[in-house]
C-alpha cells in the first residue's frame, strides 16, 4: 500500500476533535457529514465509509483520485494526535496526483486543528440513546415548524451546574417522565452550528416496566437497527445512525 501522510497535535480531547469531522465545512461544504454521504474533493467523488470518535474514512467512488482518505485521532498526554493519510492499493502515485493530495491532507489537518480549538469551549447538548430489547427510543418533534414531524433522540442542553449524566437524567424525566441509568457516550460528538456540541449517551430505563410518554413531542417510537433508516431524522441525529446500529448489535 502506497501512503501519503501528514500529522498535527491538537490540545483537545479526541471526542471534541471528532466533532470537527462531522462538519462538511472541513471540506468546503455546508451542513453535517454522516456515514454514506458523498463529497467531491479535488475533482473526485468520495463516500463516507466510517465516522467515529476515532476518525473518518473516505473511500473513492469516481474520479482520478482512486485512494482511501483516512483521518485518525489518537489520544496522547499532550492532546490528540491527528493523522491524515491517503492510501493507494494500486500503482505509485504520480506527481500530478501527489501534489493535490498533499494539499488536501494539509488543509484537512489544519482545518481540524482550527475548528477543534473553537469547539473546546462549546456548550454541550446531551442526547439519550435509550435501549430496550435491541431497540432505541426516538421522538418526533412537534415544533418549531422547520423541525416538526422529524425525529431525534431525547435530550437537551447541559445547565452550568450540571454534569452530562445529570442533564441526561433530567431531560428524560422532563421530556418522557422516566428515570434512566446513563452509560458511555455513543458515536462522535456532533457540531451544532458555531459553538454547540451534541454528545449522546447510552441509557436504559431505571425501571424496566416504565412507559415513556411524549410530553413535548408528537410521538415516540422504539426502532430496531433495521428500522433506523425508516424515519426522517434531524441532520445531527442522522450522523449517529451507524453508531446506534453498532450499539444495538452489541446489546444482549
Amino acid at each position: 500500500m502506497k501512503l501519503l501522510r501528514t500529522t498535527t497535535l491538537v490540545d483537545t480531547p479526541p471526542r471534541v476533535v471528532s466533532a470537527a469531522l462531522t462538519e462538511r465545512a472541513l471540506f468546503g461544504g455546508d451542513g453535517v457529514l454522516a456515514p454514506g454521504d458523498e463529497l467531491v474533493l479535488t475533482g473526485s467523488r468520495f463516500r463516507v465509509a466510517d465516522l467515529t470518535v476515532c476518525g473518518l474514512r473516505l473511500v473513492p467512488v469516481a474520479g482520478p483520485l482512486r485512494v482511501e482518505l483516512l483521518v485518525r485521532l489518537a489520544p496522547t498526554a499532550a492532546g490528540t494526535l491527528v493523522t491524515a493519510t491517503a492510501a493507494s492499493r494500486t500503482a505509485l502515485l504520480g506527481m500530478a496526483l501527489r501534489r493535490p493530495l498533499l494539499t488536501l491532507l494539509t488543509s484537512t489537518v489544519d482545518g481540524i486543528r482550527s475548528r477543534a480549538g473553537t469547539l473546546a469551549g462549546a456548550a454541550v447538548v446531551v442526547g439519550a440513546a435509550i435501549v430496550r430489547e435491541r431497540a432505541v427510543l426516538a421522538q418526533q418533534r412537534a415544533y418549531p415548524a422547520t423541525a416538526a414531524g422529524r425525529w431525534e433522540l431525547p435530550g437537551g442542553r447541559v445547565e452550568p451546574t450540571e454534569s452530562d449524566v445529570d442533564a441526561v437524567r433530567r431531560e428524560c424525566a422532563e421530556e418522557l417522565g422516566v428515570d434512566v441509568r446513563v452509560g458511555d457516550p455513543v458515536g462522535p460528538d456532533v457540531a451544532l452550528g458555531k459553538d454547540i456540541l451534541l454528545r449522546v449517551y447510552r441509557a436504559e430505563l431505571a425501571e424496566p416496566g416504565a412507559v415513556p410518554h411524549p410530553y413535548d413531542h408528537q410521538a415516540l417510537r422504539w426502532l430496531t437497527a433495521g428500522r433506523l433508516g425508516g424515519v426522517d431524522w434531524l441532520p445531527a441525529d442522522r450522523v449517529l445512525l451507524a453508531a446506534l446500529r453498532r450499539l444495538l448489535a452489541d446489546t444482549g
